[in-house]
């Protein structure tokens, strides 16, 4: 049991659903799931009743609530005795993948450095794969970078999530809906990132799962040519909601995904097996931070 069980427990406590809390918490409902199941089998106790209306606690989780949060109170006054009392100082390399900056907006990087000035962070923007290789052969120290990470070798934490969606003509027999589901492309030609990011393959599975294979007619690394090569009538172009935000849309429709096309979710990445230095730790909670008070809004 660590301080993490008890702040996942409570986290349940206070939304009243697995799927609830894991969304706050930024993780999987598997795996908080698993996380309540271990801690009730080490205490050796029920903590919840599960029933079809939800979870409620049993007389053991009465109990543990109050001396978890208590737990958890003391440690994090510990905890921001020494954030507070020590100057956190050393070098920090953040491996990027292409468009994550972009889509926190490179603020969180400055602001980043005026709250720590004594951190050296150093930061270059990679490929999808290429970021998950900087820390893997030890040139960065962690990354944010697009999943899914399939490499065991890393840990990873979802950290924010975009909606993917379809630069569409005005005049295009599409443009009537709102939302699209994968099978509605497979007769369209489609721009699409490069297969060195994961939504060029996020894309091609969930075309593979609607039955089909996509008809891709360009590749390309920047998504500004693929809304361009769009205009210019060649065929739709899969984007992200955040890159069309400040784009003039004069005669196009940016139309997102149903449920069941591709995703596209940053990840705090390190590596497994090396020890988390200072600066490494700051800058994660830091991120965290930042994304649920910025991007969540």
């Amino acid at each position: 049991m660590d301080t993490k069980d008890l702040n996942s427990f409570l986290q349940v406590c206070r939304d009243g659903s697995i799927t609830k809390a894991a969304k706050s918490l930024y993780i999987t409902p598997q795996g908080l799931s698993k996380i309540i199941i271990n801690l009730e089998q080490e205490l050796n106790i029920p903590l919840f009743y599960r029933t079809t209306n939800g979870l409620t606690l049993t007389e053991y989780g009465e109990v543990l609530i109050e001396r978890a949060k208590h737990i958890v109170s003391e440690l994090e006054e510990i905890e921001n005795y020494y954030t507070n009392y020590i100057n956190i100082s050393g070098q920090l390399s953040l491996a990027s993948a292409y468009g994550v900056i972009a889509a926190f907006s490179p603020k969180f990087l400055f602001e980043f450095k005026k709250r720590f000035p004594n951190i050296n962070l150093k930061w270059w923007e990679y490929s999808d794969f290429n970021a998950e290789k900087a820390i893997f052969d030890g040139d960065a120290d962690c990354g944010l970078i697009k999943g899914p990470i399939d490499n065991e070798e890393l840990d990873s934490e979802i950290i924010a999530s975009y909606k993917p969606m379809v630069l569409v003509p005005r005049d295009h027999k599409l443009s009537s809906k709102n939302r699209l589901s994968v099978n509605d492309l497979r007769d369209e030609k489609i721009i699409l990132e490069s297969r060195e990011f994961k939504i060029y393959h996020n894309f091609k599975k969930a075309c593979k799962e609607a039955g089909f294979s996509p008809t891709i007619v360009f590749e390309t690394t920047e998504l500004s040519l693929a809304h361009k090569l769009c205009q210019q009538g060649l065929g739709l172009a899969v984007t992200v909601d955040f890159a069309v935000e400040d784009m003039p849309l004069n005669g196009f429709k940016a139309i997102p995904f149903k449920e069941g096309g591709p995703v596209w979710e940053v990840y705090f990445v390190t590596k497994k097996y090396i020890s988390k230095t200072h600066a490494v730790k700051r800058f994660e909670s830091y991120i965290k931070e930042y994304v649920k008070n910025e991007i969540s809004k």
